[in-house]
């Protein structure tokens, strides 16, 4: 490729005009349109602003062939990317699964007969382990989003791929939970039933445990699907990156994205503090009141909330 091709393919590349690329390199539209016809060659000043603005080297922008180059880089960013999202959803699920395994261990071991403080300090434990994990995955997030600032998309037949197991994945985690539901109902049906050996305190905290062993898988699913469907949000992905102002990211000029990328950290922040509080109120309620069996319903609420909190945040963003 020629000098003024690379220049073509790299200005397409970052979505700029001929009269942006004017603008910014304080020439006029008929200079750019000159170097692009490779009628004119650009001064070294000019030259190095360019390759600053495009990210590429002046062998590659000046001799080189930058389609075939950004083709090889694309191909490896993008193997890195995919392989970095998919620890990464691996790592958030883990955690929320620590969680629920948490919630789950001690309603068996109150079925067990175990003292609920005990099963309240084993708790607290695997909640420890889950933000843990929440750190260290969020603080690795963060150095790939600063070291890949801008990604490519996805092949559009990989997100196809995908989007067709979608459908099977959310309904099958559905499906379990509503059979953890019928387990849960046919175990109490009939009330102050308990079989021989339990207590009928004893006995609800068993079927407890049944029914959120049925919601911490499906919540796995859940979790794990919607982080992998992000992924092949390259678009999204590229639009945080701009918002948080990170070096080489693309500039987000329209105000609607501008708005997305605020709505979008103001519903994570808002999600954040809810399921804070639904955690001191469930330790509170044990704690104080005793109350350990039905205090988990604080983290039923929680979830609703940010459901909701997450609509409301997306009308908002593209009202």
């Amino acid at each position: 490729m020629s000098f003024g091709s690379n220049i073509v393919f790299y200005r397409k590349k970052h979505g700029i005009t001929q009269e942006g690329l004017a603008e910014k390199m304080e020439v006029t539209r008929q200079t750019v349109s000159r170097w692009e016809t490779d009628a004119a060659f650009p001064e070294m000043e000019k030259l190095i602003s360019l390759c600053e603005l495009f990210g590429c080297d002046m062998e590659t922008l000046v001799r080189g062939d930058a389609a075939a180059k950004d083709a090889g880089e694309y191909r490896a960013n993008l193997t890195a990317y995919d392989r970095h999202m998919n620890g990464f959803a691996a790592q958030i699920t883990a955690g929320v699964c620590t969680i629920l395994a948490g919630l789950v261990t001690m309603l068996f071991l109150f079925a067990a007969g175990v003292a609920e403080d005990l099963g309240a300090v084993i708790f607290l434990g695997f909640v420890t382990v889950a933000v843990a994990v929440f750190v260290a995955s969020g603080v690795a997030h963060s150095n790939f989003r600063r070291d890949n600032p801008r990604m490519e998309k996805y092949p559009e037949e990989r997100v196809r791929a995908f989007r067709r197991k979608l459908p099977f994945l959310i309904a099958g985690a559905t499906a379990l939970i509503l059979v953890g539901v019928m387990a849960a109902a046919a175990m109490t049906w009939e009330d102050g039933y308990a079989p021989a050996g339990f207590t009928i305190e004893e006995w609800e905290y068993l079927a407890g445990g049944i029914f959120m062993t049925a919601v911490a898988v499906a919540v796995g699913v859940y979790v794990c699907t919607g982080m992998l469907s992000a992924k092949y949000d390259v678009k999204a992905y590229n639009k945080e990156c701009a918002s948080d102002d990170l070096p080489g990211a693309e500039a987000q000029t329209a105000e609607g994205e501008k708005k997305e990328g605020r709505a979008e950290r103001i519903s994570s922040a808002v999600c954040g503090v809810i399921m804070l509080v639904a955690t001191a109120v469930f330790l509170l309620l044990g704690f104080l009141g005793n109350w350990w069996h039905p205090g988990w319903v604080c983290f039923v609420v929680g979830g609703i909330l940010c459901g909701i909190v997450n609509i409301v945040a997306g009308a908002f963003s593209k009202d």
